[in-house]
């Protein structure tokens, strides 16, 4: 394990400490309407690793401030440093949180579990406070949280460095540009990207050509049509099933590109929630179903041209990335 951080009013010139990237659930209350028996998010970073990894950091950790941007380019981000927010980073600063009211000086250190509740828990409403209590917990931005190590914890550090993060469906970190509290947080991907497929779920971006989970068609900015206010999530589904039938139709090529090819046309919805923290766009997708129902099929192609749906789930990977790895396609 990595030489661990002192408390605070000992910190040394080389700190260590132990990063924590463990992607929050986004988008697991989008619903895609795959067919009546399955809705699949196509959400972040909900099917991310548990792991942690110990990872030495610069004082620059201990000295960033809410709004500080950080990068790195190694998995496991041991060449952390300062960047500006107009650069693509992967981690922005919200603020810190203070664990020792909860946990007493002769606390033992908490196992994984407790740690990602604990991040949830605390660096959730930090990121709250930061962006203006317009946190979408639902939408492209989840919380990360840079924790003491196990050693340092020993020494009475009680310190969470929290932020904010843009993970994908593996977990891997997509990059950031620009200032968090400037950027849509609607969970939505770039007209064209095709989503991996992992098993029967949804997975990192990939070329179209590839096996892949779903294709994205289009977006939908819900507020053109309900600029009254939140619409209930019957009310979208009633518009996006024609809004993204047409969308797809002009994408394809063909008003009955997608039925034709074996694919359906699907849709996210917006939570409640999320309308209050000043989400409006929702994708429209195609993808298939397995033939026993049990998931999402494999699709090789995109259907602008020629497809073929798969009738056995993807491989599943077995070796899941690093939490806080960097992804390697856009955002």
């Amino acid at each position: 394990m990595a030489e661990s951080a002192p408390p605070p009013h000992q910190r040394r010139k080389k700190p260590d400490t132990r990063l924590v990237m463990i992607s929050a659930a986004l988008g697991a209350l989008l619903i895609l309407v795959v067919s009546a028996l399955l809705n699949w998010p196509t959400g972040g970073g909900g099917g991310g690793s548990n792991r942690f990894g110990a990872n030495p950091a610069p004082p620059a950790v201990f000295d960033a401030t809410a709004g500080t941007c950080l990068t790195w380019r190694s998995a496991d981000a041991s060449d952390i440093g300062k960047i500006g927010c107009e650069r693509p980073h992967l981690f922005e600063v919200t603020g810190k949180a203070d664990l020792a009211a909860q946990f007493p000086p002769n606390a033992p250190y908490p196992p994984t579990e407790q740690w990602q509740q604990l991040k949830m828990d605390h660096c959730t409403q930090v990121a709250r406070n930061f962006l203006g209590g317009r946190f979408d917990p639902n939408g492209k931005f989840g919380v990360g949280a840079f924790t003491p190590s196990e050693e340092s914890w020993q020494r009475g550090d009680r310190t969470l460095f929290c932020g904010l993060q843009q993970p994908g469906p593996s977990g891997r970190l997509h990059p950031i540009t620009g200032d968090a509290a400037r950027i849509d947080q609607s969970n939505t991907w770039p007209v064209g990207t095709c989503l991996g497929i992992n098993g029967t779920e949804p997975w990192d971006p990939v070329d179209c050509a590839q096996p892949h989970s779903l294709e994205i068609t289009g977006l939908v900015n819900l507020a053109e049509q309900f600029p009254e206010g939140y619409p209930p999530v019957e009310e979208q589904d009633g518009f996006l099933a024609t809004r993204c039938e047409e969308i797809t139709a002009e994408y394809a090529g063909s008003p009955t590109a997608a039925r034709d090819k074996g694919l359906v046309v699907s849709w996210d919805t917006l939570a409640q929630e999320s309308w209050d923290a000043g989400s409006r766009e929702v994708n429209c997708k195609v993808g298939a179903t397995l033939p026993d129902g049990s998931g999402l099929a494999p699709v090789t192609g995109s259907v602008k041209g020629e497809v073929q749906v798969g009738t056995e789930p993807a491989p599943v990977d077995p070796t899941p990335p690093q939490p806080g790895a960097p992804a390697t396609e856009p955002r």
